[in-house]
């Protein structure tokens, strides 16, 4: 009888094993998900889902241009690209939700990414500081709470022109 169910045990372990192995391999690293989440919280916690994932955006969106670096630990921590890691005054969360939010949507944004509101942001900064310029090849993006986004002008969607019959017809 130990025979059999012996190797029952070992077919389930020959069909489970890799299938765990694989969804090990789909988790983000923790430390990419400290290190956005990290960014999240501290250049947006009063802005809420939407403004935390603006900024997640923007790291993602690094990280698929070639002009920056590769993962989101590289691109964080890259001189003073972020506010809180440049003024070395961000010290650990401590407004709990705030950083439990944003723990759970840097997971989410590293494993499953909801669409980008920046549409392909690679700066921000905030509205406060008004539109910053960056010269013709950057251009605003969107505004999201009390920041400003900012992408590549070419990698915008342009605006339609309108047909010469609308066109007369709005003159009227």
């Amino acid at each position: 009888m130990r025979r059999p169910l012996a190797a029952a045990l070992a077919c389930v372990f020959a069909i489970v094993a890799p299938m765990a192995a694989r969804a090990g391999a789909d988790e983000p690293d923790p430390r990419a998900v400290q290190a956005l989440a990290l960014t999240m919280y501290h250049e947006a916690k009063g802005e809420g889902r939407k403004g935390m994932l603006a900024v997640g955006w923007v790291v993602l969106n690094r990280m698929a241009d070639e002009s920056f670096p590769k993962t989101v630990q590289e691109i964080v921590y890259q001189g003073c690209q972020f506010s809180w890691v440049c003024n070395g005054e961000a010290g650990p969360p401590t407004e709990r939700g705030a950083w439990r939010q944003a723990l759970a949507l840097a997971e989410r944004l590293l494993k499953e990414p909801p669409a980008d509101p920046t549409h392909g942001a690679l700066w921000f900064n905030g509205a406060d500081v008004g539109h910053t310029v960056l010269g013709d090849k950057i251009a605003a993006s969107t505004q999201i709470g009390r920041h400003l986004f900012y992408a590549r002008a070419d990698r915008l969607p342009r605006p339609q022109r309108k047909p010469y019959g609308a066109v007369m017809w709005a003159s009227r």
